[in-house]
């Protein structure tokens, strides 16, 4: 057994500065594309609080997606969209 194997493993789940992946890969979509940038705008300015926005967020890209209820493919979207943190995505796109 070489040292790098005694040496207990950690585990990181922040991503480029952000709590996860999935949380950082739907800000990079949602301030990386125009139309979609134009859209977290819109969110954010039509509600008064973080957590209305957030929740906006949420509903918005879920609605978007809109795809199979019952597949492989779904459940991998769906399992990845409840781990996006959509509080702090509002929270670092106010203006």
């Amino acid at each position: 057994m070489n040292v790098a194997e005694m040496q207990p493993q950690t585990v990181t789940t922040e991503y480029n500065g952000w709590g996860n992946r999935e949380t950082w890969i739907v800000n990079l979509w949602m301030t990386g594309d125009q139309g979609y940038h134009e859209q977290l705008c819109e969110i954010i300015s039509s509600h008064d609080s973080l957590y209305d926005q957030a929740e906006a967020l949420e509903d918005w890209v879920r609605f978007e997606y809109d795809g199979e209820y019952s597949s492989l493919w779904a459940d991998l979207i769906n399992n990845s969209l409840a781990e996006v943190d959509w509080y702090k995505i509002v929270e670092r796109n106010q203006e």
